[in-house]
């Protein structure tokens, strides 16, 4: 049995991607801003939890402007980095890994064991 640990969740706005890939994430108006996420970067090391649940908008990456569900799920066994119109975003992951592999993870947890 699973034990859920933490919630963690943070405004969104398209612009934060582009400031953090454009280098901005020091400027004033965007410090605060990456300085909120300083506390959860610090959890999630020091905690090292085996499973994150990402939930995010699609921004229609993966679904058309024609169907466009309330919710759903990714089973995939690895998720590229989306293409949001400006070619897939640079996104790490991990900071050991420069370049922008997809994300995988063990679809075991993402499947009914009954």
């Amino acid at each position: 049995m699973a034990t859920i640990i933490a919630g963690v969740g943070s405004s969104h706005v398209p612009a934060i991607g582009a400031a953090l890939d454009n280098g901005k994430t020091e400027e004033p108006y965007w410090k605060r801003v990456f300085g909120g996420f300083e506390k959860s970067k610090e959890w999630m090391a020091k905690t090292k939890p085996d499973v994150a649940i990402v939930v995010y908008n699609d921004h229609a990456s993966a679904f058309s402007v024609e169907f466009i569900p309330t919710f759903a799920l990714g089973c995939a066994a690895e998720f590229p980095p989306a293409d949001e119109g400006w070619g897939p975003r640079p996104v790490r992951w991990s900071r050991a890994i420069p370049s922008s592999p997809p994300i995988s993870h063990n679809p075991s947890f993402s499947t009914s064991s009954t």
